[in-house]
């Protein structure tokens, strides 16, 4: 984990909370409220429960508070920032915790939604909408899931590649939808996609806007 500056390039070792797991890297992740970083890790041969999910606090220190994970995928907070989600991608579920603001911890983990797929129930990146939906890119299904707050599914989007990644809303009123995917798949048990693969696409009209992201207080 790293600063980088986007002037120079340069970059500036933070931390490596993994250093004698040479088959993990760092995956995804997001800021809170109050400004930490939760980030999660995961297993380059996404086999074995290698990974774990991590918080980064304003001082640089670094806490785990999960382990066990696959993949890291998904972290995002409900409007109120009370409620954490989060997902290893071979679980097939969407987690959710309670978020103890104040602390930056996580706590009474349940299932918040199970996946559908014809091939695969893999969740990718994930963010919250204003109206407390969460949007998830499936990644090898080629599809996005609108889930509503009891994690319904309240709509699902079709793409025209399978390796969507992740999603996060933007523009002037952030209600366009960008949607980021693969150029090609990380392993050869994964489906190879279209001339689009590694493309950046944006969706609009979608009625719902997304919410402003944090920084990093460090």
């Amino acid at each position: 984990m790293h600063f980088l500056d986007l002037n120079t390039g340069d970059v500036e070792l933070i931390n490596d909370p993994e250093p004698n797991l040479k088959n993990n890297r760092l995956n995804d992740g997001k800021v809170d409220a109050s400004g930490r970083f939760l980030f999660g890790s995961m297993d380059t041969l996404e086999d074995g429960p290698n990974g774990a999910l991590y918080r980064l606090d304003a001082d640089l220190t670094v806490h785990k508070l999960q382990d066990g994970i696959v993949v890291s995928n998904g972290p995002c907070w409900s409007p109120d920032g009370k409620t954490f989600y989060f997902s290893d991608t071979w679980s097939g579920e969407i987690w959710a915790y309670d978020y103890d603001v104040e602390m930056g911890s996580i706590s009474n983990r349940r299932v918040f939604a199970v996946l559908q797929g014809e091939n695969f129930r893999s969740s990718d990146g994930s963010t919250v909408d204003e109206e407390g939906g969460l949007w998830n890119a499936q990644v090898y299904e080629g599809k996005l899931v609108r889930y509503a707050p009891d994690g319904t599914i309240d709509r699902a989007i079709p793409m025209p590649v399978k390796n969507v990644t992740s999603v996060m809303f933007g523009g002037e009123n952030l209600d366009t939808l960008f949607v980021t995917s693969m150029a090609r798949p990380p392993l050869s048990r994964f489906p190879t996609d279209s001339v689009q693969g590694g493309s950046v696409f944006k969706i609009t009209g979608l009625g719902v806007r997304g919410l402003p992201e944090h920084r990093f207080a460090g």
